[in-house]
């Protein structure tokens, strides 16, 4: 249903073009991942994307693609807005403002049984897999890494995919000692498949759908997000995916200051 406050705080530009086109990855399921027909990109953040066009009066658009593509997409005005499950780090709030939407941690991954005991602190030496322009790539395993150095230790190795089925390969080869990506997406790639398990789900916080810089789309992307938690729709999306633990209630608003 269509909450005409939320489309009234919308900007201008937006509103008169009748459209909203979002932009994801297609590599993490169940957040968003291709379908098996090979062309519609299906999960949490595609449907809340489309829940979000409902609210808001729009017909939305998903344009799905590389997650390292996302920023420069929505600088280059491809996109209006990112709902990928992006953490609103200090270097991309340089370029992106954001609306917190969802909660989730960074989940390592090994071979069941953990063979090699490893965990969150145990990581040094070891070559794990990440997914590439992640916030794992980018912040989370060079932090660990660094610690390593810091404390005498060999550095973590890390190695990126574009995708989480070649991670998974990859460790079940033995090519890779780990993987470290989203806590649901590792979740998800357990109970699929069996071939590794969880050991550790660290630094949950939450992740926000991103825009351009000066947008001012804040308004009417929280407006609309409340407005589906009250019809509870925002909860039923989640559990559809069996992520419901990481719903919010305080769709913050997220700006370099």
């Amino acid at each position: 249903m269509v909450d005409q406050a939320a489309v009234a705080a919308l900007p201008p530009a937006i509103r008169d073009k009748g459209t909203l086109v979002v932009t994801m990855s297609q590599s993490s399921p169940p957040l968003h991942f291709m379908a098996a027909d090979g062309t519609t990109t299906i999960g949490v953040d595609p449907d809340i994307a489309l829940a979000l066009g409902q609210v808001l009066g729009l017909k939305t658009t998903i344009a799905s693609g590389p997650f390292d593509g996302i920023i420069p997409g929505i600088q280059a005005g491809k996109y209006d807005a990112a709902i990928s499950q992006m953490s609103p780090s200090t270097v991309r709030m340089k370029v992106l403002d954001f609306v917190d939407y969802y909660q989730s941690g960074s989940g390592i991954g090994v071979l069941p049984g953990n063979p090699e005991k490893l965990g969150v602190d145990s990581l040094c030496g070891k070559r794990v897999g990440v997914l590439k322009g992640s916030f794992q790539d980018l912040k989370r395993l060079p932090d660990l890494s660094a610690k390593c150095v810091a404390a005498g230790k060999p550095a973590i190795t890390a190695m990126t995919y574009a995708d989480m089925q070649a991670p998974s390969l990859a460790l079940t080869a033995h090519r890779i000692d780990a993987v470290y990506v989203d806590g649901p997406t590792l979740g998800y790639e357990v109970k699929q498949t069996g071939q590794m398990e969880t050991v550790a789900e660290t630094n949950v916080s939450p992740v926000s759908i991103g825009y351009k810089k000066g947008a001012d789309l804040a308004p009417a992307i929280q407006q609309a997000l409340k407005s589906l938690e009250k019809s509870g729709v925002y909860q039923q999306i989640l559990d559809k995916w069996g992520v419901g633990s990481g719903a919010i209630t305080d769709f913050a608003f997220d700006k370099a200051q």
